[in-house]
């Protein structure tokens, strides 16, 4: 397989398949602005005529602004196009580590280094090349293009930081373990120790709990903003001040909200990265356009709808990145992991009266109380029949020829997994805001379960804020970052106890200053117990409506005589 320069290109278009070279990694123009680097190139690989994927392909040379213009000169002086280029020192980076999975599975792992040796892959140069390549690209790394330009994507840092593991045939690399640091109002940095990796206990969820108002929600905004490098983390707001002891290996950012009064992030749209793709965000807010002005809206049927694109999604993802050796079926994922919380036989969506079947067609329709569905077995069946999918009815599951009736909790909890699920990449992070606004109890512990699973399939890691102490029972102390308000700022702590599956009122006693306020409960059963001579009496009037804990608390009461109850 070649690797291949093409000229003349509009930016906007991608590469086209060569004549006669129908295996090729082909690159074309891309006139991406990176603080004054042209470094980016429209780049796809080809197998037997066929692309297979397109990405961008980052390359920088060493005292030069436009590798492109550089690439068009050499062109004008002869070059063919193929690589190497002549007479020229360069590095290079995908935009996303899944670039070196699908070279893998088109032409094997030995081909593969070879291509990669051809564009000089910088992670694959940094692990396995000599010597004086590894100092020539460690003056590199220093450089201004290197900083600004081909690190400037959250895809390219994974793959820089992962990417030739792959070539490895050990366990998957696991997220690091890394410190977001947090401004404290005194002027120091407040750290948060996000741990994921144990050789015992599952680490693969952290929590942040603690009282409202203490900035859980505003630490969560925060590593979104710095991993992408947005907002307050935006590399010229940073001024040099690093946010993480490590850059976070993860490869996209799924965020899920459905509080009204959250100000995460929305999309990648306006900013300065090319790669939209690297988050997501799953909520009620979006923004509205009118007349040429932005603001950002409300909209309830938000879920209903993110949850069949999120389907179509999967549907596609599936149809695209079949052919990797390692792949997971997204659909049967989704399928696999909510069977164990719904009862439910398919998958459907609700169909508009503007469709119309083929006949020649294998489409399969189910028609219930008046209503058509979609039951799509392929991505081209969801492409055919999108226009007339009602997205405001959502995802529909059916079960026994009849549509399964869920309550609107149960729905956000299937779409949350649809959606997460639809949108993830190996070595993702899901981030989710306080799950328990429309989770009962039990179904917290249920959407944990399905979350681990999520992450398993996919070698990813989540993190949650929350006031659930059911969420904090299921996760190791070590994950679990209390947070808490000082004379001197914001303080966050582990538990000094084992959390994981402990003891829930210990757990509420140390994270929410449990006997630290009277409870209404108090309240009255002070009033009751100081009108009386014996709190024995109060015993035997409330009869059947006693418990043991407020036997305990009514033997031991001291009353206003001033003498504890000698019969306790």
């Amino acid at each position: 397989m070649d690797v291949i320069y093409q000229t003349g290109r509009s930016w906007k278009q991608s590469p086209l398949a060569i004549a006669g070279v129908p295996n090729a990694l082909v690159l074309s123009y891309n006139n991406w602005d990176d603080f004054g680097f042209g470094t980016t190139f429209n780049s796809a690989v080809f197998k037997d005529g066929i692309c297979l994927y397109e990405f961008a392909l980052k390359i920088l040379v060493p005292g030069v602004k436009n590798t492109y213009q550089h690439f068009n000169d050499l062109v004008s002086a002869g070059w063919n196009g193929v690589f190497p280029p002549p007479g020229t020192n360069y590095v290079s980076i995908p935009s996303d580590i899944v670039l070196y999975e699908v070279l893998i599975s088109a032409v094997g792992v030995d081909e593969s280094k070879r291509i990669l040796a051809l564009t000089r892959d910088a992670g694959l140069l940094q692990s396995n090349s000599n010597a004086e390549d590894r100092a020539a690209l460690q003056v590199i790394l220093q450089s201004e293009g290197w900083s600004n330009s081909l690190m400037r994507e959250a895809g390219a840092k994974k793959a820089f930081q992962d990417g030739w593991r792959v070539f490895e045939h050990s366990a998957p690399k696991k997220i690091n373990d890394f410190s977001l640091y947090l401004p404290r109002q005194n002027g120091t940095m407040q750290p948060i120790d996000f741990a994921f990796n144990s050789t015992v206990l599952p680490y693969d969820i952290n929590v942040l709990i603690g009282p409202n108002g203490v900035g859980k929600s505003y630490s969560l905004k925060t590593l979104v903003e710095y991993w992408l490098g947005v907002g307050a983390g935006d590399p010229l707001s940073l001024n040099g001040w690093k946010p993480f002891s490590n850059h976070p290996n993860i490869s996209k950012l799924i965020l899920v909200s459905y509080s009204p009064f959250e100000e995460f992030t929305l999309d990648l749209d306006g900013t300065q990265l090319q790669d939209k793709d690297a988050y997501r965000y799953f909520g009620f807010r979006h923004q509205i356009e009118e007349e040429g002005r932005k603001r950002i809206g409300i909209n309830r049927n938000l879920p209903s709808k993110d949850s069949v694109e999120s389907l179509t999604k999967a549907f596609e993802d599936d149809d695209a990145f079949d052919f990797l050796e390692t792949w997971i079926g997204k659909v049967d994922i989704i399928c696999e992991i909510l069977s164990g919380a719904i009862s439910f036989d398919e998958l459907a969506f609700e169909l508009d009266e503007g469709f119309s079947a083929n006949p020649f067609e294998t489409i399969l329709i189910r028609e219930i109380d008046g209503r058509r569905y979609i039951i799509p077995k392929t991505f081209s069946q969801v492409e055919r029949a999108l226009p007339n999918i009602q997205k405001t009815e959502g995802v529909v599951f059916l079960k026994e020829g009849r549509r399964v009736s869920l309550s609107s909790g149960q729905r956000l909890f299937c779409y949350i997994v649809i959606n997460v699920v639809g949108e993830i990449k190996k070595d993702s992070m899901v981030i989710i805001d306080e799950p328990e606004l429309f989770l009962h109890p039990k179904l917290e512990v249920e959407f944990i379960g399905l979350l681990k699973k999520i992450n398993q399939a996919f070698n990813s890691c989540a993190v949650l804020a929350t006031h659930s102490l059911s969420i904090a029972r299921e996760t190791p102390a070590k994950c679990v970052h209390v947070f808490r308000n000082l004379t001197d700022g914001l303080d966050i702590v582990h538990p000094p106890f084992e959390t994981f599956g402990g003891d829930m009122q210990r757990i509420s006693t140390y994270v929410f200053g449990d006997d630290s306020f009277s409870k209404p409960f108090e309240t009255w059963l002070t009033a009751k117990l100081d009108a009386l001579d014996d709190p024995r009496q109060l015993i035997a009037a409330l009869g059947k409506e006693v418990n043991e804990e407020l036997v305990v608390k009514i033997l031991n009461y001291e009353g206003t005589h001033g003498r504890q109850n000698s019969n306790s």
